[in-house]
């Protein structure tokens, strides 16, 4: 049973800052204490540095468990304003600088890796570049059939114009619709990350190292967290061994959550082996559990990799792969409703489950059960005291052998301020 637990929270590649994951994740908190009948008391706390609390701001949270508390302090490891900072760029140089990633990825044999290691990711690869190809075969079409029935070079001409502007038209509905240019920033920052080309990202994977070593230094907790969605998982990887070089002392409390991880994106480019030799420190020189979740559901996580193994690491410690079901955490029609929309079904790894499971984020990061234990327990109710583990199979809603107590329905309690807008300084 964990008393105190101290959380690294990396978010995932969205162009937004640390106060907008904060108010999404005080919902979800709060929804998966209602959900689990769990009284909870959740607030913004002081932020973790003096200087740069925007970079480091903090949630504290008291989760109350037949008996026993759970003390959790969450710090928000923000990167977002590099995000933003990608999209602030004017769109056509959005839009060339995704297209130049993508062929870097192509001409480098990432794009072969991806396919060996997760041939689903190699598919959203190819994503945009079908976008890009369906709107220029459009244009083309319709150009070629205005030439055609005109004629003369004024018809050409009038055909250029209408092919160039409904390829452009098409594009602009495709990033309204589909994100076209996040999805292209996306694949831009991956690879200035890659080749380590853009001095703002390797000066806030240190900074981020060295808040997360003072922090594992000054703080008692009993488990610490670093919790990763997706391409945060990247940057989470490099601070972390950077937090713990020089004192592997350190280590032994460590627990590494990733979730929809986008590590692979990274990790198999060539020119990406400080990341590589990152991922060794952890799991072969310090031996941290780790803890990867994947759904089949989404197309945007390396589904049936691992974090170790599918870079070639065999040494060390293997981490657990468990794979989860959407199907099984939603209701019925909230599944139909987000299951065509991949961006959203990405984001349900860090969002609130609607059913009882073994998975769910706020509680495996909240409650008192050890984030190491969850892949080899996968426990549907909050564990407490003298209380025996109850096993589930892949986040589906299973019923116990033998009766769990739970605490009648209780109230939430939540600090005022909890759900008050928490504002980027």
């Amino acid at each position: 049973m964990i008393e105190e637990r101290l959380v690294f929270l990396f978010a995932g590649f969205e162009p937004m800052r640390a106060d907008a994951h904060i108010r999404r994740f005080l919902r979800g908190a709060e929804s998966a204490a209602a959900l689990w009948d769990r009284p909870i008391w959740i607030a913004p706390g002081p932020a973790a540095t003096e200087g740069d609390g925007d970079l480091f701001p903090t949630l504290l949270s008291k989760l109350e468990s037949e008996g026993s508390q759970t003390r959790a302090e969450i710090v928000f490891c923000d990167w977002g304003d590099l995000i933003l900072a990608y999209r602030a760029r004017p769109a056509i140089r959005r839009f060339a600088s995704g297209l130049l990633a993508l062929a870097d990825f192509l001409v480098t044999g990432t794009v072969f890796r991806y396919f060996r290691v997760s041939w689903r990711y190699g598919l959203f690869y190819l994503f945009p570049l079908a976008i890009v190809a369906g709107a220029i075969a459009l244009g083309s079409l319709c150009g070629f059939a205005v030439a055609a029935a005109l004629g003369g070079t004024a018809g050409v001409l009038l055909g250029i114009v209408i092919g160039f502007a409904l390829a452009l038209a098409a594009l602009v509905l495709a990033d309204r619709r589909l994100h076209l240019l996040t999805a292209m920033d996306d694949w831009a920052m991956a690879l200035d990350l890659c080749r380590g080309r853009n001095p703002a990202i390797i000066e806030r994977m240190e900074r981020q190292g060295a808040v997360m070593a003072a922090l594992m230094a000054s703080r008692p907790a009993q488990e610490i967290v670093v919790a990763a969605h997706s391409l945060g998982a990247s940057m989470a990887v490099a601070a972390l061994r950077s937090a713990l070089s020089g004192n592997a002392a350190r280590a032994g409390r460590v627990r590494i959550l990733t979730v929809g991880s986008s590590l692979m994106k990274t990790a198999l480019h060539p020119a990406a082996a400080p990341q590589r030799r990152a991922v060794a420190a952890l799991v072969v020189d310090h031996r941290i559990p780790w803890t990867d979740c994947q759904s089949l559901s989404d197309p945007i996580n390396f589904y049936k990799s691992n974090p170790a193994t599918s870079l070639g690491l065999r040494d060390g410690r293997t981490p657990d792969v468990v794979r989860i079901h959407f199907k099984q955490m939603l209701k019925p029609e909230t599944y139909r409703r987000i299951k065509r929309d991949f961006f959203r079904v990405h984001r349900q790894f860090v969002l609130p489950v609607e059913r009882r499971c073994a998975y769910s984020f706020h509680m495996l990061l909240l409650g008192p059960r050890s984030v190491a234990d969850f892949a080899a327990t996968r426990s549907v109710d909050i564990p407490t005291p003298g209380e025996s583990a109850v096993t589930a199979a892949d986040g589906a809603e299973v019923r116990s052998t033998m009766p769990l107590p739970l605490s009648q329905p209780q109230k939430i309690a939540s600090s005022p301020s909890a759900a008050a807008p928490v504002r980027a300084q």
